[in-house]
């Protein structure tokens, strides 16, 4: 396994620093889709205490595929949060 930018949907979610074990596991994707605003994939999961990790950048492995990257966490609503672009 080595970085590369690709998402999937069932990958677990761990610390950066620690080993991709069951019992490191901190939350899980639970779907993924490109988003041609920002260029690149965007995921949706499960992450223990995840409103509080906004900005924190966590490791997502799937180990049956063999996919390993560095993802970021960040708002659900990223794009227009004050629906300034509805309005006009």
């Amino acid at each position: 396994m080595g970085p590369i930018k690709q998402i999937v949907a069932g990958a677990h979610l761990f610390d950066l620093n620690d080993e991709p074990l069951r019992q490191n596991d901190k939350g899980y994707v639970t779907s993924v889709g490109f988003s041609p605003t920002f260029g690149h994939f965007i995921g949706l999961g499960f992450l223990k205490n995840g409103q509080v990790r906004l900005g924190d950048r966590i490791k997502m492995v799937d180990h049956l595929r063999g996919v390993e990257t560095d993802c970021e966490i960040i708002n659900t609503v990223s794009f227009d949060p004050k629906g300034d672009r509805l309005r006009d």
